[in-house]
């Protein structure tokens, strides 16, 4: 598995933009072939700072989403105006319910 976490940060007076834009973003890479796990959520601490998940199958369908119009439009229009950001590549061997299962 692939995987990438870490936060973002956004200019305050483009929050509802960033909202937008994140909801979106979610949506379509959720639907992807490959992908496990993604998600943003806002910092409890920190405002405008969003920080994000996701886990891909393979690096393989992690390129493929990175490749799609929507992902490209995403990174230029948005993570292009960020003011801050902290991001790491994850090492996953397995996956497993963590309350038994």
């Amino acid at each position: 598995m692939h995987a990438l976490s870490g936060y973002l940060e956004f200019p305050e007076d483009q929050r509802q933009l960033t909202l937008d834009a994140l909801h979106d973003v979610c949506e379509r890479s959720r639907n992807d072939p490959g992908c496990i796990d993604y998600w943003w959520a806002e910092d409890v601490e920190v405002p405008n700072r969003f920080r994000f998940f996701e886990c891909w199958e393979s690096v393989d369908a992690f390129d493929a989403h990175q490749a799609q119009p929507y992902e490209t439009a995403f990174m230029e229009e948005h993570v292009s105006r960020i003011t801050g950001f902290d991001a790491h590549i994850l090492d996953i061997a397995e996956r497993r319910p963590a309350l038994g299962g």
